[in-house]
């Protein structure tokens, strides 16, 4: 695991605390991958693992399952949810009750390649790696350039981002949460309980002091 301050640390140990203790957890892979990488390659299975306990959706499409974590923690979770893969869905399969969008870098072809199932689904989890690039203005690592470069990342994120990813959708975002080099969003067609993010900020490592005059609220 990364050495990471207090601070980090406690946000990251208060995740694993959460989840069962699966063996699936200790594999190793890519950075961002491994279960642990950090604290928001933790949260994002925290919030995936509470979102099917409660939900117990019918169906769960993961388009990028890479080693399979997420996948334990949802048949964990929910086990009559039935998990597909995307041969599952060209193949003629109705739209799944949740689909979780995971790439490595932009989501923008896989929410593409998805068409109206995106719009279809209930519930619609997507993270995006081109946090970083807006972080380190690579404008040529972006689909769609931004001038809310470097500490004015929250602002992309609330002003730019969020609001794109809610028209495409026809969704609205019920919580997110961006870490410095990615941001994850979930977004349904109906309200949330807020107790699904419990203890999990909206802003992690040192975005949260440039993010105080962004007034996202979601519900």
């Amino acid at each position: 695991m990364i050495k990471l301050n207090e601070t980090r640390m406690r946000l990251l140990q208060a995740g694993i605390d959460e989840l069962p203790a699966l063996d699936i957890l200790d594999l190793k892979g890519r950075n961002g991958e491994e279960f642990a990488t950090d604290e928001a390659a933790v949260w994002k299975r925290v919030l995936a693992y509470r979102m099917a306990f409660y939900l117990k959706p019918a169906s769960i499409l993961e388009t990028h399952p890479g080693m399979g974590i997420c996948s334990a923690l949802y048949n964990h979770a929910s086990p009559d949810s039935e998990l597909l893969n995307s041969s599952d869905i060209f193949n003629g399969g109705s739209a799944p009750a949740l689909i979780d969008i995971d790439p490595f870098g932009q989501p923008w072809d896989a929410i593409e390649s998805l068409g109206d199932l995106v719009k279809n689904c209930e519930y619609l989890l997507i993270t995006n790696g081109e946090a970083q690039a807006v972080v380190r203005n690579f404008q040529n690592a972006l689909r769609y350039k931004t001038q809310n470069i470097g500490k004015r990342m929250p602002h992309w994120v609330t002003q730019e981002y969020i609001p794109m990813l809610e028209s495409i959708t026809e969704k609205k975002v019920r919580f997110f949460y961006a870490f410095p080099t990615s941001v994850r969003v979930i977004l349904s067609k109906r309200s949330l309980p807020i107790s699904l993010w419990k203890n999990c900020p909206n802003w992690m490592w040192w975005l949260h002091k440039y993010a105080s005059d962004t007034n996202l609220k979601v519900t």
